[in-house]
């Protein structure tokens, strides 16, 4: 079937959809701070892709190590500056503030990079699947970011710093009482969720090869803000099925709509995916995957 190859390329795109929520539902679900600026620390990624590359030849993989340092530290100076000094005044101010701080990062990127659109190319050969022929660069992107969906939620289960996570999700103030640093916690999830974050602006530059410039984060916003509220906000393996279906969704719905003739199948892609998340908040407000 013809269809066959858009959905395979559908799964494999989700996946870097999926890595790139995971830090937005991550921090969301430790702090209950939605990340408006989620979409400028994309684009960092993007450009820690794009100049690593350019200037000196490192591969995306060996860039997105150091994105994921980069981001780390970006987070954490984000929770220092931003949000700790907030955490009293009430979420719709840390929204508003990160709102800003998107704003300035985009802004502070325009002026030391410029608004062009800019772009690079790593090729690593090719192979024939399902009448797709699948770039082995873009099939390691996808198999990177399953490995850090994987590895996150192993990481949140398995370890102390974990299960204080999810005390700390549960009841904060019993978490203190008991004797975990909650501020160290919401400090490293932060750090942990840009970071992420920002290795996955990597991991997108795959597909992407023209599209990096300083406003390219708003639309990742959306995005990943519809596949966050489909997989259920916090839950980090539903972030990352929910980035599948939404590519799934994206990609088949783009060959039915060229069959069909829209004039922007793209867009109408987008438009199915929106449909398909309001159906699914009317059965199920908590998200597919979470319980």
């Amino acid at each position: 079937m013809e269809v066959i190859p858009y959905f395979l390329s559908g799964l494999i795109i989700g996946s870097v959809y999926g890595l790139i929520t995971l830090g937005l539902s991550l921090i969301f679900g430790v702090l209950r701070v939605a990340n408006v600026a989620h979409g400028s620390f994309v684009m960092i990624g993007a450009y820690v892709a794009f100049f690593g590359f350019t200037l000196w030849g490192a591969p995306p993989p060996a860039a997105g190590i150091g994105a994921l340092a980069l981001g780390a530290g970006l987070g954490a100076l984000v929770y220092y500056v931003v949000v700790k000094p907030l955490m009293k005044a009430g979420e719709l101010n840390i929204l508003v503030a990160l709102f800003a701080l998107g704003l300035l990062i985009a802004e502070a990127a325009r002026m030391a990079w410029g608004p062009d659109f800019r772009g690079y190319t790593w090729s690593i050969g090719s192979v024939s699947l399902g009448g797709l022929v699948l770039e082995l660069s873009k099939a390691l992107g996808a198999l990177t970011a399953l490995a850090t969906a994987v590895g996150l939620e192993v990481f949140l289960r398995r370890t102390y710093f974990g299960r204080a996570v999810r005390a700390v999700v549960q009841d904060p103030v019993g978490a203190q009482v008991v004797g975990i640093d909650v501020e160290r916690v919401f400090l490293l999830s932060t750090a942990m969720g840009v970071g992420i974050t920002t290795m996955g602006g990597v991991m997108l530059t795959l597909f992407i090869p023209v599209g990096i410039n300083p406003y390219m984060g708003g639309i990742y916003t959306l995005i990943s803000f519809v596949i966050a509220v489909m997989g259920g906000l916090g839950s980090i393996m539903g972030a990352y099925m929910a980035g599948l279906l939404f590519g799934v969704f994206q990609s088949v719905g783009y060959y039915v709509f060229s069959l069909m003739g829209f004039a922007q199948p793209f867009e109408m892609a987008l438009f199915l995916a929106f449909v398909l998340l309001l159906l699914i908040l009317l059965f199920k407000p908590t998200g597919l995957f979470r319980l």
